[in-house]
């Protein structure tokens, strides 16, 4: 048995050895572009890191990579009520920077410090513009009276006792600061502390659920308790199941987190050569499919987008988003599909020489005016681009694709 399978195995490399010599006619062709011919303006297209090794974000922005974990663990308001397709932005929570839904911040972030707040996220939604103010005394107002609107807040401490005393001195305090605030009941969650002003569409509450506070300020058209109390019942419903799937991260945890393992901020278009760093104003986030719902305006057309990517791994910096997708052929799918997280309004021209690029006119509402998208595919990347117009939008789908290719 041996000695045939030998002679098999020189007969079969004789074979091959044969084919390799043979002449097949044709003009060779390199198997990717040189992206150096590439227009891509001003726009880098190496890696930040690429000669350095990656970067440690300081200490004291570590809470915000924290709160891009949670993220993938907190509803969005149209999680909530499928009508609540506007969404604003969300904010990292820290002991001093606290929410102004929550309530008079001068009150709170004592109670925040005493208990060790650790992180969290504030995000929120409507079905108009978000018109949501808060006043001097820390209650809101909206400037559209037909508005409903869900802003919710998800902290973190240290355990589950401290969580129930944060929650209960946050209402505590925030209750006493006007005579006006009146004390209501959630018959689905009586251990929730809520309130409102008889005659404002608001109200406030808070719960403590595990080492986490949960707290919502919810809004209706009319100053009606009844739909004010199913809003926020409605609001923990679908809240705190999301919440029991996260495994919450100890504070000494968090300050070792790594901001971008799989090297997604750095694979995505940056607008400028400034070292990034994590941040939720400059929308410098690495997060999953729900942590990047968080960040859109139209959060129906942009659930719709990034199902259809079906990756959960994505990198944004500012206007520009990377996703990882399964693989090479799903990648250029979105391509052909021209799947963008936006309402798109027509086809309009691909960039030059960009292979696997296709670009839209699309609605934006954060551009006043005109507003293009570009999708482009690397291997199994997809990176999205937006700019207010095309030639600089072409580049950046350019440059988009030599990063790509040169990470």
């Amino acid at each position: 048995m041996r000695r045939g399978g030998t002679t098999a195995a020189v007969f079969l490399m004789a074979a091959a050895l044969t084919a390799c010599g043979s002449t097949v006619s044709g003009t060779s062709t390199p198997g990717e572009i040189d992206v150096r011919t590439l227009n891509v303006g001003k726009y880098a297209t190496v890696p930040y890191h690429a000669h350095n090794d990656e970067i440690v974000p300081m200490f004291h922005v570590k809470r915000d990579i924290a709160a891009m974990r949670l993220a993938d663990h907190v509803a969005t308001a149209y999680d909530i009520d499928p009508r609540l397709k506007t969404g604003y932005w969300p904010y990292a929570i820290t002991t001093g920077v606290l929410p102004e839904a929550l309530g008079r911040r001068a009150d709170l972030e004592p109670i925040a410090v005493r208990h060790k707040l650790a992180y969290g996220l504030e995000t929120n939604g409507s079905d108009k513009s978000f018109s949501l103010s808060v006043g001097t005394d820390d209650w809101a107002t909206k400037s559209a009276a037909d508005e409903t609107i869900v802003v919710s807040m998800v902290m973190q401490f240290p355990d589950a006792d401290r969580a129930k005393l944060a929650a209960k001195e946050f209402y505590d305090a925030d209750f006493a600061a006007s005579p006006d605030n009146q004390p209501v009941t959630l018959s689905k969650y009586t251990g929730a502390h809520s309130y409102w002003r008889p005659g404002s569409p608001f109200l406030r509450t808070m719960l403590a659920h595990g080492s986490f506070v949960v707290a919502f300020l919810v809004s209706t058209p009319t100053a009606n308790l009844d739909p004010l109390q199913a809003l926020a019942e409605k609001s923990y419903e679908t809240q705190l199941p999301m919440l029991d799937r996260f495994r919450p991260i100890p504070l000494i945890d968090v300050f070792q987190l790594r901001w971008d393992p799989d090297n997604l901020v750095s694979r995505t278009l940056a607008d400028d050569d400034l070292t990034p760093r994590p941040s939720y104003s400059n929308r410098l986030v690495t997060a999953g499919r729900q942590g990047m719902l968080h960040f859109a305006k139209n959060r129906e057309a942009a659930k719709a987008a990034l199902a259809a990517l079906n990756s959960d791994a994505f990198g944004m910096n500012e206007e520009n988003l990377v996703a990882r997708t399964p693989d090479a052929a799903t990648a250029r799918k979105i391509v052909a599909d021209l799947t963008v997280p936006y309402e798109k309004v027509r086809v309009a021209a691909a960039p030059a020489n960009v292979p696997n690029a296709a670009c839209a006119e699309t609605k934006n509402p954060r551009f006043k005016n005109s507003h293009f998208t570009c999708v482009v595919a690397y291997h199994e990347y997809v990176g999205i681009v937006s700019s207010a117009k095309i030639d600089d939008v072409h580049q950046r789908a350019a440059a988009q694709y030599a990063l790509l290719a040169n990470s």
